[in-house]
Formats: structure tokens, C-alpha cells, sequence
């Protein structure tokens, strides 16, 4: 650090004493002190040759990861500030330092922290950055890597449901499924698009907006598209569930672009996989839940055999799948967890 500062003016000297930094402190965090932190917005401050700022970004996310102390001194620093003019920057290998950077930002890694700020640092990024990141989405639509970060990026910021309407007025919907289609071959940018479509159903009339721009016959068209790539599958699932959550109208869409059929296959194809098999319970149990006439599809597939073997196979996750199986209409025993009278109650874990 004392070399660093010393010889701030010397571009190579800076640049190999960054590079030392960044192995050092990869998953050794606790090494920064504040006068690096003073550092670092310093560099940010004055720097101009784009290779430094680009390792200056990178040395901030790695000292960002792992630790939430590093993470509040660097954000409570106004490093925002500087983020966000970075963010215009033309070259695409600085807007993704960039945005490495506002992820690390709202991390909850940190084990030793009980209770950390990631929701605060998500909230003030958002509020300045959503619209601007949304806007990029569009600028750089051509490029896989960017869109990838971006979509990565704002599935990250999308912590309030008023995120989620900025999101849409800034032409989010759109942009978002104009790169499932574009991309569609690439599972890594179908993943993201699916979480931040998940992401944004969280707001009611985001969640409406979506089904009516015409996105449901693409969810099923992707899903069906890498129905053996398990991930993508579960953000799928996901998204479904999310988007028909006390939505006939989105869960009648979903069905007649033949959405039964995917969430069957996929439950059938990773029968070992007990987070996908209960987020098909729940993508099961919002369509049917008030659209009882899609249950006869859903049992007609195979959803019924599938499902009880997923009950008897994962334990940790028979609540969910007896949902869906009681929504379906199904014949299932569901446990009554609190038994007793008079104030004195047992729980089914006693017996």
C-alpha cells in the first residue's frame, strides 16, 4: 500500500501493484484497512488511464466479497458516486467491472455479520441506477456478455416492488423479452431473463404487463428449448409460478401456450432434483389454484404419479408437493401440525 502510494504517478508501477492487491486479498478481504478504502476512492477520483480503473474495480470487488464491514466502509466512502459516471463509459470490459462492483455491493455472504445492509446499499443503488441500467440493456443488445451482466445486475436490484414499475417505464418488459428471443440459444442469458421476469412479477401490475406483451408462449418455448439444463429449468419454474400467483388471467395464458406440458416434462426429467421438483409444485399450484379446469390436463400428463414419487423421495419439501397434489384434486393426507386444547398444544415433531 505504502508502494502504491508512493508511486501513484507511475502507471506501471501502479498497475503491478494493483495486480498484487487483487491476488492478495482474493478471499482474504480482512486486509483492507482504511487507508485502502481511501485508496481506492482516490484512484476513482483521479485516474484516467482505463486499464488502472479497471484493476482499481476489480481490487473493490474483491474486497467487497466475503466481507460486510469492507462493504459498508467502501459504500458509506460515496464510491455510488463514481459507479454511476463509470457507468456510461463506451468501453463494454469497464461497464462490466462496473456492475461487478454494484453486485459485490449488495452480497449478504458474510457469515460472521448476523445482520448486514445488502437490502440498503440494493435500495440507494436502485434508486439511481435502475434506469440507466435498463437503458444499457438496449445499447449493448448485441452483446452476450454485457446483456448477461445487466440482466445479472438488475436481478439483484430488484429489492421493492416500486423497483419493478421503474424497471417497466424505462422499456425494462420489452428489452428484456426482445433478448430471451435474440438469445435463446444461450442458457446463461435465458437463466437471467426468466430471474428478472421473476423479479418483476413481484409488482402486481408488472406481473399483468408481462402476460400481455405476449412473453408466456417464450417461457414455454425456452423451457422447452433447455429442459435438460436443470438451472434453467428451475428459474423457469420459477417464473411461472410466480407470474400466475392469484392471476387466472396469467395462468390461462400460460396454459394455452402449453405450459402443462413443459412443467410435466421437466418434473419427469430431473425426478432427482428436489429444489425443481418443488418449484414445479408451486408453478402446479398457482395455475390451478383458482383454474381448477387445467387440472385435468396436469393429471391427464402424469403430474399426479410424478409428484407423489417426488413426496416419497424428499421429505424436507412434502408440504409443497401435497399442495399441488391437493389443488390438482388429488387424494392426499395432509398432516395437521398443531394438535391439543386448552392451551396446551403438540406439535407432530413431539409425537
Amino acid at each position: 500500500m505504502r508502494i502504491l502510494s508512493k508511486f501513484e504517478s507511475n502507471i506501471d508501477v501502479v498497475k503491478e501493484c494493483l495486480n498484487t492487491l487483487i491476488v492478495l486479498m482474493t478471499q482474504h478481504p480482512d486486509l483492507l484497512d482504511d487507508e485502502g478504502v481511501s485508496m481506492i476512492i482516490k484512484f476513482l477520483d483521479n485516474q484516467r488511464d482505463l486499464d488502472v480503473l479497471k484493476l482499481i474495480l476489480k481490487w473493490t470487488e474483491e474486497c467487497c466479497t466475503l466481507h460486510e464491514m469492507n462493504r459498508q466502509k467502501i459504500f458509506g466512502a460515496d464510491i455510488l458516486g463514481h459507479l454511476k459516471v463509470l457507468l456510461h463509459d463506451p468501453s463494454s470490459i469497464m461497464l462490466r467491472e462496473v456492475l461487478a462492483v454494484l453486485r459485490a455491493l449488495v452480497l449478504d455472504d458474510d457469515v460472521r455479520v448476523e445482520f448486514g445492509r445488502a437490502h440498503e446499499h440494493a435500495r440507494a443503488i436502485a434508486s439511481d441506477t435502475l434506469c440507466a441500467i435498463t437503458g444499457l440493456l438496449e445499447k449493448f443488445k448485441h452483446d452476450n456478455a454485457v446483456i448477461n451482466d445487466l440482466l445479472l445486475t438488475l436481478s439483484s436490484l430488484l429489492v421493492r416492488t416500486e423497483f419493478c414499475k421503474k424497471v417497466e417505464d424505462a422499456g425494462g418488459i420489452q428489452i428484456i423479452h426482445e433478448a430471451m428471443n435474440d438469445f435463446k440459444d444461450n442458457d446463461k442469458i435465458v437463466k437471467q431473463c426468466l430471474k428478472v421476469l421473476k423479479a418483476l412479477a413481484g409488482n402486481d401490475e408488472c406481473k399483468v404487463h408481462i402476460i400481455q406483451r405476449g412473453i408466456a408462449p417464450d417461457i414455454v418455448l425456452v423451457m422447452h428449448q433447455h429442459q435438460k439444463n436443470a438451472q434453467t429449468v428451475i428459474f423457469g419454474l420459477a417464473c411461472i409460478a410466480a407470474l400466475t400467483l392469484r392471476s387466472p388471467d396469467n395462468s390461462k395464458a400460460l396454459f394455452e401456450a402449453g405450459a402443462p406440458d413443459v412443467i410435466v416434462q421437466v418434473l419427469r426429467i430431473h425426478g432427482n432434483n428436489e429444489i425443481l421438483q418443488k418449484n414445479g409444485s408451486w408453478a402446479i399450484r398457482n395455475m390451478v389454484s383458482r383454474s381448477r379446469y387445467q387440472s385435468e390436463k396436469f393429471l391427464e400428463l402424469g403430474a399426479e404419479e410424478l409428484l407423489k414419487a417426488a413426496m416419497m423421495k424428499f421429505k424436507t419439501s412434502q408440504y409443497d408437493i401435497k399442495a399441488a397434489l391437493r389443488d390438482l384434486g388429488c387424494d392426499v393426507q395432509l398432516k395437521e401440525e398443531w394438535t391439543g386444547k386448552g392451551g396446551k398444544l403438540n406439535t407432530e415433531a413431539k409425537k
